[in-house]
């Protein structure tokens, strides 16, 4: 450091100049680091249904009308969709 910006250094900030050498970096100390994720809330979470027991309340009629509205909404977008 040149004596000019110590000077610089001193009247700009009223401290040593030897306060703006550079230090030497050294990582955190490893009990620092903390391995849980951030929205980790000790909650036991319950696990989910087997499909079976999810499919267990929808009437056998419910999913052929259901997939039925879905193949024509699907053919009207593709049909829509070539009309060039």
């Amino acid at each position: 450091m040149s004596p000019s910006d110590r000077l610089r250094g001193y009247r700009a900030y009223q401290r040593p100049a030897e306060a703006f050498d550079p230090v030497a970096w050294r990582p955190p100390a490893t009990p620092r680091f903390d391995p849980r994720p951030a929205n980790d809330v000790h909650e036991v979470v319950s696990p989910e249904p087997a499909a079976t027991e999810a499919r267990a309340g929808v009437p056998a009629w419910a999913v052929s009308v259901l997939g039925g509205l879905v193949a024509a909404l699907a053919g009207a977008m593709l049909g829509g969709m070539l009309q060039i």
